[in-house]
C-alpha cells in the first residue's frame, strides 16, 4: 500500500509538471502532510502543491502532500510517525487531539467564516416545531463522522432523554449533507441533519429550499478543516508551520497559495476550539 500510494503520487507530480517538494536544505527528511482528496488525487495535488512549496521555502525543509484513503488512515499513520501532519474535519481532529494527542496549529478562513454549524431540518408544511415532534417519523443522519451530520443531533436526542432507535420509524445514514436535504425537500424524509454551509449553498442555487424548509434546531460553531501534526513532531518545526500560515495573507509569495487552496488567511486554532464539540461528544455518550 506505502508503495503503491509513493508510484501514485510521484506519477501525478509528473504528470502535472508539479516539483514534489520547494527549495529546502539539501538532504532534510520531507515533512509528510496527510490529506483526503475530495475529488481526484490529481486534483488534491494541484491545490495542495503551491503550499507545499510555500512551506518549504519558509521553513527550509520540503513538505510533501500525502494523499490518503479517509480521516481514519490520517490518525492511524499520525499515531505510527509515517506522516507529521494532516488535515482533518472537525470530528475527527477532535478524535485525533482526545486520542493520539495530536497538536492543531491553524484552519483556513473564507469571507470572514472558519467554523460551521449544525441543523436539524424539516418541511414547513410538517408543523414541525421541535425535535421531539419527530416521534414515529424518518430521519437521516450523514454520517458517524460527522459533527453536523450526526454528533450534534445525536448529543440533542441525548440530552432530551431519547434512544433515536425507539423514537424514530426509520433512520437512516445518507452519506451527504445534500442527499439528507433533498431527501426531506422531496417528501422522502421528515427530518434531518445538515451542515449549516452546505444547506446555504444550496438554497441559492434552489428557491425551493428556503420556500420549503425549515430549520428547527442549531448547534454552536464547530472548526473547519484544521491542520494538526503529530503529538512527537519537533516543536521548533510545530512553530514554524504555524508562523509561516498565521502570516501568510501578508507576504506577497502567499496571496496564490491561498488562491489555490480556497482561503482568505489561516488563523490560529487550538484545543479550547474543540471544547464544544467534546461537551456533545460527552453528551452523545452518556457522560
Amino acid at each position: 500500500m506505502k508503495r503503491y500510494r509513493a508510484i501514485l503520487l510521484l506519477a501525478v507530480v509528473l504528470a502535472i509538471g508539479l516539483p514534489a517538494a520547494g527549495p529546502a536544505a539539501a538532504g532534510e527528511k520531507p515533512v509528510k502532510i496527510g490529506i483526503l482528496p475530495s475529488e481526484t488525487v490529481k486534483a488534491l495535488i494541484e491545490k495542495y502543491q503551491p503550499l507545499m512549496d510555500y512551506l518549504s521555502r519558509k521553513v527550509g525543509r520540503p513538505f510533501e502532500v500525502h494523499p490518503l484513503k479517509s480521516y481514519d488512515e490520517i490518525i492511524k499513520e499520525l499515531q505510527s510517525g509515517e506522516i507529521d501532519g494532516g488535515v482533518l474535519g472537525s470530528f475527527k481532529a477532535h478524535e485525533a487531539l482526545a486520542t493520539i494527542g495530536a497538536v492543531p496549529v491553524a484552519r483556513p478562513e473564507k469571507g470572514g467564516v472558519s467554523s460551521y454549524r449544525g441543523y436539524v431540518i424539516v418541511r414547513k408544511d410538517s408543523g414541525f416545531k421541535k425535535i421531539e415532534d419527530l416521534k414515529g417519523k424518518s430521519f437521516d443522519f450523514v454520517s458517524k463522522g460527522t459533527s453536523a451530520g450526526y454528533v450534534f443531533p445525536m448529543a440533542l436526542l441525548r440530552a432530551k432523554k431519547i434512544d433515536p432507535n425507539a423514537f424514530f420509524s426509520q433512520m437512516t445514514f445518507a452519506g451527504k449533507h445534500e442527499i439528507t436535504l433533498a431527501k426531506v425537500l422531496n417528501k422522502e424524509s421528515d427530518g434531518a441533519a445538515i451542515k449549516n454551509l452546505v444547506f446555504e449553498k444550496l438554497a441559492k442555487s434552489d428557491p425551493r429550499v428556503d420556500a420549503e424548509l425549515t430549520v428547527i434546531h442549531t448547534s454552536e460553531n464547530f472548526p473547519e478543516g484544521t491542520v494538526l501534526f503529530r503529538k512527537d513532531a519537533p516543536a521548533s518545526l510545530v512553530k514554524s508551520v504555524r508562523q509561516a500560515l498565521l502570516g501568510i495573507e501578508k507576504d506577497p509569495e502567499g496571496k496564490a497559495v491561498l488562491n489555490s487552496v480556497g482561503a482568505d488567511r489561516f488563523i490560529p486554532t487550538d484545543k479550547k476550539d474543540f471544547a464544544y464539540l467534546s461537551k456533545l461528544v460527552r453528551q452523545m455518550e452518556g457522560k
